[in-house]
């Protein structure tokens, strides 16, 4: 069973008494996770919406949890697994948390659902802290959890290099972050988990929380974002291929994003006339299904970015983003990490390429960012330069991506 560092922010929050709310892909960790938590408490109970007997448990008597045999006065951790598939959910969650909020602890997982409902009116602000659970990266799986002061200081010196990482990035390269097929290690195991977690996901997750009848369309959808991945996303260009509205193809990748399937990255705008200001880029949480390797190597460290700054956001590190570069000429980095939108740290992709980008060294200058790293998949590249006040680095993935959670 992997150990998962998001559980030191959950033990955080509910030490706090707050709600957890941990939310993450479908087949991510996290009931493994919320059971791994019960066992730091001396008592905790376990609910499950998706077992018939707990749903009739709590219909019959709400705070079913208070009929516990209560052996010490410590709290109670109460772990509530997919609560959001209850109708009344919200109002359920402030009033148990509102009413037994001193004698017990809730931590609340789900998946897409969990979100949506911040997009609107929260009823429960104030009452819970979010806790993402993403797939494994590097760095997790090497046992650190990094702070954003840490990450920017280790930035000036070469990352030292930990025993098997090489071998842990290859494995995730090949099988993804998701836990179960990352610890069997098998292709073939692995293209069984895909068909079947994919299929569930649009199938059942996204239809049963939204009633979308053309599901097949969607699911035709989902089929065509992968070949999008690392270039600028046209919703027109879908619109055609898939034969509906451009405001449903809109609304479905919106689903697919809450759900976990993709994330968006936004360009930079910054003070420059000519950069791109609309199109996003599309990456997928399972990077494996990515067909071409150097866009899957480009999607792999896309995920890795995006999960160390969501941690860094919800753990309160600061304003931290995450986009990308490209103006009207295509000159184009992949990724920018800024801090309260000032550009910090530049980072391109090459499969195999150890000559500095033109684009990298383009961008550097002309928005005076610090660092600029080029990161490419093979192994045993570390080399350092400096020019103009700033420091140019090539190195290998592998050992870069050591520096993020």
């Amino acid at each position: 069973m992997l150990p998962r560092l998001l559980s030191r922010h959950l033990e955080g929050i509910l030490a706090n008494g707050k709600m957890a709310f941990m939310s993450g892909p479908r087949q991510v960790g996290k009931t493994t996770l919320a059971r791994q938590l019960q066992k730091t408490f001396c008592q905790s109970l376990y609910f499950n919406w998706d077992i018939i007997t707990d749903q009739k448990r709590l219909l019959k008597n709400p705070y079913f949890f208070e009929e516990a045999d209560r052996q010490t006065r410590k709290p109670f951790l109460v772990v509530l697994d997919e609560i959001h598939k209850y109708a009344r959910w919200k109002n359920y969650l402030k009033g148990a948390y509102d009413g037994h909020q001193n004698d017990f602890r809730f931590l609340v997982t789900g998946s897409g659902r969990l979100d949506l409902f911040k997009k609107g009116g929260d009823s429960l602000m104030g009452r819970y802290l979010s806790a993402p659970l993403f797939p494994l990266s590097v760095g997790e799986l090497s046992g650190r959890l990094p702070t954003w002061a840490d990450f920017k200081e280790r930035l000036l010196d070469p990352p030292p290099i930990q025993s098997g990482v090489a071998e842990v990035y290859g494995t995730l390269f090949r099988f993804s972050g998701f836990p179960e097929p990352f610890v069997k290690a098998d292709a073939r195991f692995y293209n069984a988990w895909f068909q079947e977690r994919k299929s569930l996901l649009v199938r059942e997750d996204i239809r049963s929380a939204t009633g979308i009848r053309e599901i097949s369309l969607m699911e035709t959808l989902s089929h065509l974002v992968p070949d999008k991945v690392g270039a600028p996303l046209s919703i027109n260009s879908l619109r055609e291929d898939v034969g509906v509205a451009f405001e449903t193809v809109r609304d479905w990748l919106l689903l697919l994003e809450q759900f976990f399937y993709m994330i968006r990255i936004a360009p930079f705008t910054g003070s420059l006339a000519r950069t791109l200001r609309k199109e996003s880029k599309v990456y997928l949480y399972d990077w494996v299904e990515v067909p071409l390797e150097s866009f899957r190597f480009e999607n792999m460290v896309a995920l890795h970015l995006h999960k160390a700054v969501q941690i860094w956001r919800a753990t309160g590190e600061g304003d931290i983003g995450l986009h990308y570069v490209r103006d009207k000429d295509k000159r184009e980095v992949d990724f920018l990490l800024t801090e309260k939108n000032r550009p910090l740290c530049l980072i391109e992709c090459k499969l195999s390429d150890t000559a500095l980008s033109p684009a990298l060294a383009y961008y550097q200058d002309k928005f005076h960012v610090p660092t600029a790293v080029q990161l490419v998949s093979a192994g045993g590249l570390c080399r350092k330069t400096s020019r103009g006040g700033g420091t140019q680095w090539v190195i290998s993935a592998d050992r870069w991506l050591d520096l993020l959670p």
